[in-house]
């Protein structure tokens, strides 16, 4: 029964009740006449019921009718409300009540219709467009004037970031095309007053006069007029002076009179702003850059004023190492020109979504699915020009190196060094008595034994024996015995002993020239540096002397590594300008740990005397990946890196939880099934190179020659935000990808959403 009376509509149960409503009285009169039995007073309060039922039912019937009317009206408004439509106000029948709720239900249709036109405005990114909330209650319309002004922030941001993108990538040439260091000034500052709408600029570089540092004018430019002034400031002299000392930007905002005029054709003004950067290279100031504008200077004009100042510090340091170079090759004919190095690293800030407060209802999946692919489409964008700027570094410094390599092996110091080594090295005495044979092997071997091996089998899986590591050639013996075992210094600092007593001719020779090769290798970061003999495959020498010192490349332990093959081709090529850049491998004299090399030939005329290898410098390498660790200044996030990977899959620089949580980083690739011996060696030398796989579609995407980005699945089963492309390295096919997890990138967007729901 109660299912049938749910089943009635409204009508229908109110007309039912006013049925039983009306024959109550007949019921009653019934009764009293079974009671009284009067039947002419029946007969008269028939009629006079009669009478009221037909009353009540006419008032019954049009009540009914309005009321039904007026429902139905609510029920259509409701209707339309739940399809998006909008229904015109109306009268609900005489029923005031049911016409305050349709118009009110119309009102509300109207109000979601507004904030649907301004957040599909919002889409099609028109930040102009304005709305202004219904009621001070309007939780909904003040998050989507919120949203709206938060992409307000993201575009000016980006634009920010474009700027400087766009920026330091044009001082980058004007870096790399100065001649010398009074044009490279000029440019500078006739560029960098251009580039963020100064009025007036001058640098001054760090010189010295009667033995005493001096800040001397380079360059000095102002309205689109060159100036040629003659102006020194010693330390601590005036702001300019005391900003070195203090090395630390200047920010004027209240100019002293007189402090500086900006000049032109129509006359001189006392100007309202100026800035003071010192140029910086780590903690030491190579010269100052003063600007005057009568425009205030922004702090993203300021912030990229002071990135420009640490690469103009490094392009200026080159340019005086390689002048101090020419100056030690004219003194001692044993020098070698010096290649200046860059460094560059892109700092991004971006303004993420705020969260919003009011629940939004599941018809809004929509809206905050798209707010969700314009969030993750400004990511890809800023993961795709930090792929492109740390590409343009990475290629610029190997590009240096291999210019830098190349340029050594044609100094006069390091031919001459080669015939030096190469003489003393041939004419040891290997004649030695047997007892003092003896003693020197006995040395060598306790060595191996005692420090070598040891060692080394903690970063190996399979346990190593020395009696394979010992050298059999006798020179090879004496000489690993004068640098090695007998060397005073520890393991590491091997490269601190410059001369031998009773080390005959070739401890002359090393004396001679061993700080100049050991001071070139601290300088650029080097690993190691070799000289080897291009007619016998000997090495003549090395820097830091590791147990591959002294031993033969054609035919000794160490012939078929990496360094043995690089070695073995440059020998056999006949191209002057030949430079040859191998993958990393494991070599065991540096410990097992990943090592690259790079060669060319040393010619003394048309004569191919020894072969030039250098070590490659893992720690720089990495330096340019991570902004020296810099992530979240990147722009990265907590999650986000870059990284190198060579055509195997596997890592060619450290991955980014290595260095931030070890012992995390670890278990993870546990879980991955990595195996115990791979997670120890990633322990003991603290580097993924070679030990860790990244093989995503991406990855194989740019290992085929493409560029893009991927919104796909890590190993971890982690979503993952990615920008690749190839890098364009010769002799090695490596790519190079920034990646940020999908989670952390739409943070701000999925609390919004839960706070709305």
């Amino acid at each position: 029964m109660n299912k049938i009376y749910r089943n009635f509509s409204l009508t229908t149960k109110l007309a039912t009740l006013f049925l039983f409503a009306a024959l109550l009285p007949v019921v009653v009169l019934s009764y009293f006449v079974y009671v009284t039995k009067d039947m002419t007073s029946y007969w008269k309060l028939m009629v006079g019921i009669g009478g009221l039922m037909i009353g009540y039912t006419i008032a019954a019937v049009y009540f009914l009718r309005n009321l039904s009317n007026g429902i139905k009206l609510i029920e259509k408004a409701a209707m339309d409300l739940s399809l998006g439509k909008v229904t015109p106000n109306g009268h609900a029948g005489n029923v005031p009540e049911l016409t305050l709720i349709v118009n009110k239900i119309c009102q509300v249709q109207h109000d979601m219709e507004v904030k649907t036109q301004f957040a599909e405005q919002v889409k099609a990114g028109n930040l102009a467009s304005d709305y202004t909330p219904s009621h001070e209650q309007d939780h909904l319309g003040k998050a989507l004037i919120a949203i709206k002004e938060n992409l307000k922030d993201i575009n000016q941001e980006e634009q920010k970031r474009k700027w400087a993108s766009e920026s330091l990538a044009k001082f980058v040439q004007i870096l790399q095309s100065a001649q010398n260091l009074n044009a490279l000034s000029n440019d500078i500052i006739i560029n960098l007053v251009r580039t963020i709408n100064a009025n007036q600029g001058a640098i001054f570089i760090l010189g010295e006069q009667n033995d005493k540092p001096i800040l001397d004018m380079q360059a000095c430019y102002a309205f689109n007029r060159s100036k040629h002034l003659t102006q020194k400031i010693a330390p601590g002299e005036g702001l300019l002076g005391q900003a070195f000392l203090e090395k630390e930007t200047v920010y004027l905002k209240d100019v002293p009179d007189k402090f500086i005029r900006i000049t032109s054709g129509l006359g001189e003004a006392n100007p309202r702003y100026v800035l003071i950067v010192p140029l910086k290279m780590n903690d030491d100031v190579v010269g100052i850059i003063e600007l005057a504008s009568f425009k205030e200077f922004t702090p993203h004009v300021i912030e990229f004023v002071e990135k420009m100042g640490e690469s103009i510090a490094h392009s200026i340091s080159s340019f005086r190492i390689a002048e101090n170079t020419k100056k030690l090759l004219e003194e001692s004919k044993a020098q070698t020109e010096e290649m200046r190095a860059q460094e560059e690293e892109l700092r991004q800030n971006q303004e993420e979504l705020q969260a919003t407060q009011e629940a939004i209802s599941r018809k809004y999946d929509m809206l905050f699915k798209q707010l969700g692919e314009l969030n993750n489409q400004s990511k890809f964008d800023q993961l795709k020009s930090i792929t492109f700027t740390k590409k343009r570094n990475i290629e610029y410094y190997f590009d240096i190196i291999r210019n830098q390599i190349l340029t050594f092996a044609e100094n006069a110091m390091v031919i001459e060094a080669t015939n030096a080594f190469g003489a003393a090295f041939f004419n040891i005495d290997v004649n030695l008595p047997f007892e003092k044979f003896k003693e020197i092997e006995k040395d060598v071997k306790s060595y191996y034994e005692r420090d070598f091996i040891p060692k080394l089998n903690e970063y190996v899986s399979a346990e190593l024996k020395s009696a394979v590591y010992i050298p059999k050639d006798t020179r090879t013996l004496i000489l690993q015995h004068q640098y090695i075992s007998n060397n005073p210094h520890p393991t590491g600092s091997k490269s601190l002993l410059n001369y031998v007593q009773e080390g005959g001719a070739y401890s002359s020779v090393h004396a001679s020239y061993h700080s100049i090769f050991r001071s070139f290798l601290e300088k650029f970061g080097y690993y190691d540096i070799f000289l080897i003999d291009a007619a016998t495959g000997d090495m003549l020498y090395s820097v830091f002397k590791e147990v591959d010192f002294a031993t033969n490349l054609f035919h000794g332990l160490y012939a078929e590594t990496n360094f043995g093959k690089v070695v073995k081709q440059a020998v056999e090529s006949t191209d002057k300008n030949f430079v040859r850049l191998i993958d990393f491998a494991p070599y065991d004299p540096s410990y097992h740990a990943p090592a690259s090399f790079i060669a060319t030939a040393i010619y003394d005329g048309d004569n191919k005397i020894g072969i030039l290898v250098f070590q490659m410098p893992i720690n720089k390498i990495n330096q340019i990946l991570t902004g020296n660790n810099k992530w979240r200044e990147d722009g990265l996030g907590e999650s986000g890196e870059t990284f190198m990977i060579g055509s195997d899959y596997k890592l060619r620089s450290i991955a980014r939880r290595l260095i931030e949580d070890m012992d995390g980083h670890l278990l993870q690739l546990k879980k991955l099934n990595y195996s115990n011996p791979t997670l120890q060696q990633i322990r003991k030398m603290q580097t993924s190179i070679l030990m860790e796989e990244v093989r995503t579609e991406g990855i194989g995407d740019a290992l085929k020659g493409n560029a893009g980005t991927s919104l796909e699945f890590n190993s971890s089963g982690e979503k993952i935000l990615n920008a690749y492309a190839p890098l364009n390295i010769p002799d090695v096919q490596w790519v190079i990808a920034s990646t940020m997890k999908e989670e952390e990138a739409s943070l701000r967007i999925k609390n919004l959403r839960e706070e709305n729901l």
